[in-house]
């Protein structure tokens, strides 16, 4: 399964766009930042490759900025966008 991760600068921020992404009718879960990525304040929000353009969209419009995007696939993370 592969899923995008968003990590940001602070906790605020995650559940802010938490909130906007779940308002935009978006499927997220938050998450523990893993080991493997050092970013933010340890969480982030996951997202399913389909819904990556609708929810960076939905977070722009929101001006909700994320620091990092991962691709997740296998327990290994990619990273695929920097703010």
């Amino acid at each position: 399964m592969i899923e995008i991760f968003y990590t940001f600068p602070n906790t605020h921020a995650v559940i802010a766009g938490e909130q906007a992404l779940l308002s935009a009718k978006i499927a997220v879960k938050v998450r523990p930042v893993p080991n493997a990525i050092r970013a933010g304040c340890g969480l982030c929000l996951a997202v399913s490759p389909e819904n990556v353009d609708k929810a960076e969209q939905t977070l722009a419009e929101k001006n909700i900025e994320f620091s990092e995007a991962y691709q997740v696939e296998n327990n290994t993370f990619t990273l695929i966008k920097k703010k």
